[in-house]
């Protein structure tokens, strides 16, 4: 029998730093997989949120017209002598309310019309984009809001949208 010097035990094998292919490629796929689902969803969010920047341009007009009814007696004149005459100082109009939102870059032209009498209002927001040239320097001009368009507030307090349903233009 012969006695042999035991071998030395094996050193553990260094793993190598870094990732494979494989595991690269997963995450790549992963990430593309999240994109597709995150974008549009994104881009339907700001859109809304440009349209209800918009909605409440449109309300607070409304707003300040009841107010100059309510002291001057129509909406189209500043005080009760200009309404009687239907001429004289004209309602002004300020510039916070014909722009949404009311900072950063504007996104729509609002646009204030009267009835003949002046016991009428429309105000209607339109997207930069179908505006054109309208619009503030500066705007938003490729904005436009295909699902509903123009929104459109008049003095009985009714609502409307060229393109969309008042569900979906003017409650979400």
């Amino acid at each position: 029998m012969s006695v042999g010097r035991a071998r030395p035990p094996a050193a553990p094998r260094a793993r190598a730093a870094g990732f494979s292919l494989i595991e690269v490629m997963i995450v790549v796929a992963l990430a593309a997989i999240i994109a597709v689902l995150a974008v549009p969803s994104y881009q339907d969010y700001v859109v809304r949120s440009k349209r209800s920047a918009a909605r409440a341009v449109l309300m607070e007009g409304a707003q300040y017209l009841e107010r100059n009814y309510t002291t001057a007696g129509c909406y189209d004149f500043a005080n009760t002598a200009a309404c009687l005459a239907r001429s004289g100082s004209a309602t002004v109009q300020p510039s916070v309310l014909l722009r949404a939102p009311h900072e950063g870059r504007q996104t729509h032209e609002v646009v204030w019309a009267f009835g003949s009498s002046g016991a009428a209002y429309t105000l209607t927001a339109t997207p930069c984009g179908a505006a054109g040239a309208s619009c503030a320097s500066g705007a938003e001009t490729a904005f436009n809001d295909a699902t509903c368009g123009a929104l459109t507030l008049t003095h009985t307090g009714a609502r409307s949208s060229t393109a969309g349903d008042l569900g979906t233009c003017w409650q979400r």
